[in-house]
């Protein structure tokens, strides 16, 4: 199965948040009761110890008795706060989880700054929220050419016709204004 890690478990071994792999084995938890192996589903009273996972691309060193690129991926626990509806009072929630995802489809945010294999995009408008020229241009950009991206249905040419939002363009001016009070100053200082 294809996965995505969710958090940056280890990021000088590039276990980072993004990083995409392939399933290859999950190792159980020891207190895991007992079931058939030839049980076509199985419901796991605990999560697993660890999964073990061939990452795309990897940094670290092969781990003795695995593959080179395979790395153990354990559960991550963290707390967190919960304020309750219609109360003052807050609960701690507990959670214990893998920091993975399947990765067979993934949001333009998940995929920004890697190059894909093969690409199919959709940037058809969305049933709730937007979609705008930005998130389009890190979908179309994520493939290696042509022949490797396919769109998977129309879309709205409104999508590259439309100007950037106000605010946008108001930055770029405000910005193009500073680099240029910032040349006068240096160049009066240094008389370039």
């Amino acid at each position: 199965m294809k996965v995505m890690v969710t958090y940056n478990v280890e990021t000088e071994l590039a276990i980072a948040n993004g990083a995409r792999g392939t399933i290859v084995d999950i190792v159980l938890d020891e207190n895991e009761p007992e079931f058939e192996r030839d049980d076509p589903e199985v419901e796991l009273v605990y999560p697993p110890a660890y999964v073990l996972v061939k990452l795309d691309r990897s940094k670290g060193t092969q781990l003795e008795g695995l593959r080179e690129g395979i790395v153990p991926i354990e559960p991550m626990e963290r707390n967190f706060r919960v304020k309750l509806p219609l109360s003052r009072k807050t609960k701690t929630v507990h959670r214990r989880q893998l920091p993975l995802t399947a990765a067979y489809a993934f949001t333009d945010c998940r995929e920004q700054g890697q190059t894909l294999g093969q690409v199919i995009v959709d940037i058809a408008p969305v049933p709730s929220g937007s979609i705008n020229g930005f998130n389009a241009y890190v979908a179309l950009s994520r493939s290696s050419g042509r022949d490797t991206i396919r769109l998977l249905r129309d879309f709205d040419d409104v999508l590259f016709t439309k100007a950037p939002c106000d605010k946008l363009t108001d930055e770029d001016t405000r910005l193009e204004a500073l680099d240029k009070e910032t040349h006068r100053k240096w160049n009066f200082v240094f008389g370039s």
